[in-house]
């Protein structure tokens, strides 16, 4: 299943049938073909804006079956636009401390919204049975737009909901920036090398539909109680689960950027050869771009520049230890409030902290013909990025089987 194509959902109460439309379904075609034309015929701002919002409402027709998701659809869109227009009404009279405290509900409310058992009977959105496509990505765009509505130039209520709802990019990212995308709204670039962006569509097509579709049986997640496998079988499927995902998650980019393309829009990448990474923090900057520089912008240096103007300075590496570990905690359970991803964002959060002090403080110390030999060998390149990968494919065992059925697995894979 495609990472982060995430439904905001409950637990108790009446059923709702979960509907939905595949990249590769003649109705998705269609409705791609006819986005590109009508995005190509509607020369002015005004019905360029009404196209886009009448083909997103044809996209999330396939996945919105009841009026309580429209009703969910429409508060968050009407609801974030007032916020940001009451910001912007009230500029400098308005403390900071309110803005902290809604981005901290907001993260809360995801958090809630994705595991509504998370506080039990204390969680009110447990008693319902609702869902909403790609929650998490409308979150993020919410927090986005809150947090920076006074740089924007070009607002509308139109404008906006055409930039929570664009429909390509609805279900899995890239999470865009409005002041990205809104002034495309009045300018359209349609100089663009067309047989490379449908040469990269296709691309996409093949990585998600044809390699990682046909090698995910292979794949650990694919191995029923796969703990009573051989070794080398289990070994196999450990390590083929982060190629699996990069060429579900890539090919899908891949479609959906080459798409927004050719409708007139350049969509920020999400992914930079993250496999040729040679430490932890290069992947999680080569990886899924779109959120990680998210993250940074809205917690990792807010954070930090309150920990360097706040804080004594014996307490900023300390500080600053905290933050990376925080941040990388938020990612991994952005994706899931589970104990699988929570062991998963520790593991990474304890290997970004390591870095640093390896960085800071072991680095700068080693002699320099080790150091040479780091910064400039082949092998201590490529062993680097073996390690790097090895890592994650272990550690990504948490966040596919769960957190006892991964430790069984691993005391297989060592034989223990």
């Amino acid at each position: 299943m495609l990472p982060g194509l995430d439904f905001f959902h409950a637990t108790a109460g009446g059923g709702l049938a979960a509907r939905g439309i595949s990249l590769d379904s003649w109705h998705f075609v269609v409705l791609a073909v006819v986005a590109v034309l009508l995005c190509h015929a509607a020369t002015r701002s005004v019905a360029r804006q009404l196209v886009l919002a009448a083909l997103s409402a044809c996209f999330l027709s396939f996945f919105l079956n009841h009026w309580s998701q429209v009703a969910l659809l429409a508060l968050l869109v009407v609801g974030t636009y007032w916020i940001g227009a009451v910001r912007i009404w009230l500029a400098d009279r308005l403390p900071a401390w309110p803005l902290v405290l809604l981005v901290s509900v907001i993260w809360l409310a995801l958090f809630l919204v994705k595991e509504p058992g998370l506080l039990g009977t204390a969680d009110g959105g447990a008693r319902f049975q609702i869902k909403l496509v790609g929650i998490s990505y409308l979150m993020f765009r919410a927090i986005h737009y809150i947090c920076d509505v006074e740089t924007f130039e070009h607002r509308s209520l139109l404008r906006f909901a055409n930039y929570m709802l664009f429909f390509p990019t609805l279900l899995a990212g890239p999470i865009e920036r409005y002041n990205r995308f809104a002034p495309q709204l009045d300018a359209p670039d349609f100089q663009y090398d067309a047989l490379g962006t449908l040469h990269r569509i296709a691309n996409g097509a093949i990585k998600k539909f044809v390699l990682a579709d046909n090698i995910a049986v292979w794949g650990i997640a694919a191995l029923p109680d796969a703990a009573h496998y051989p070794r080398p079988l289990l070994w196999t499927g450990v390590l083929l689960q982060p190629l699996l995902l990069y060429l579900d998650f890539s090919g899908y980019c891949d479609i959906v950027i080459g798409l927004s393309r050719l409708m007139g829009f350049q969509i920020m990448e999400n992914f930079n050869r993250p496999f040729l990474a040679t430490n932890i923090q290069e992947f999680w900057n080569r990886w899924h771009i779109s959120l990680t520089s998210f993250i940074r912008d809205y917690v990792f240096i807010p954070l930090g520049h309150f920990a360097i103007y706040r804080l004594k300075p014996r307490w900023h590496f300390l500080s600053s230890m905290a933050i990376y570990f925080l941040t990388m905690m938020l990612i991994a359970l952005w994706h899931g409030v589970t104990w699988g991803f929570f062991v998963f964002g520790l593991l990474h959060g304890t290997a970004l902290v390591g870095y640093q002090i390896y960085r800071r403080s072991v680095a700068p110390r080693l002699s320099p013909g080790v150091r040479t030999f780091i910064n400039t060998s082949a092998l201590a390149t490529w062993s680097a990025r073996a390690a790097t990968y090895c890592f994650l494919a272990i550690t990504m065992l948490f966040w596919k089987m769960g957190v006892t059925q991964s430790w069984h697995i691993l005391q297989r894979l060592v034989g223990l």
